[in-house]
């Protein structure tokens, strides 16, 4: 069975950019939240931007449940962070789901609060995902597991400053 694979815009658009989101989709089940469907539009080449065509290859979640955007929201600013709408969505939706899905961002900001709330077992770096698939080709530095491990590790710091945790 394929794993569940749940992106953000930012993902959705560079894996267009780098030519590799078809392999991505047929590897993994991917899913959207409906407000990360509605952010990824287009994708940069060269001097182009390109649309993005996400009908039929994605599952898009459509209801994500307001108890649980409270909570990412009141974690939000807990930990004195501001996330965009569409993680703030897929964080809700780790919440909201009894499925094994793993949520896929390069937000740096996504990636602290993720750590903060303690779900970061319930994400991936992008460089991580691609590697379970067999890809080693060209990443972004955002994308790099040391860059996630570093943001997850800023998270679980301001879990101590501000939930006074040990």
């Amino acid at each position: 069975m394929k794993k569940l694979l749940l992106l953000d815009a930012d993902v959705v658009i560079d894996l267009h950019t780098l030519g590799i989101f078809e392999r991505v989709s047929k590897a993994y089940k991917v899913s959207l939240t409906e407000k990360v469907f509605s952010e990824a539009k287009f994708y940069p080449r060269g001097n182009q931007n390109f649309p993005i065509r996400l009908k039929g290859k994605v599952r898009v979640i459509r209801d994500i449940q307001t108890k649980y955007l409270r909570v990412v929201n009141d974690e939000e600013r807990e930990a004195r962070l501001r996330i965009g709408p569409g993680e703030a969505t897929s964080i809700a939706y780790l919440l909201q789901s009894s499925e094994e899905v793993i949520f896929c961002t390069c937000d740096k900001t996504a990636m602290r609060l993720i750590s903060f709330m303690n779900l970061e077992e319930k994400a991936i770096s992008l460089e991580k995902a691609l590697k379970d698939i067999g890809y080693s080709g060209r990443l972004f530095s955002r994308h790099r597991e040391e860059e996630f491990k570093k943001e997850i590790s800023e998270g679980k710091t301001l879990r101590i400053w501000y939930k006074n945790l040990k």
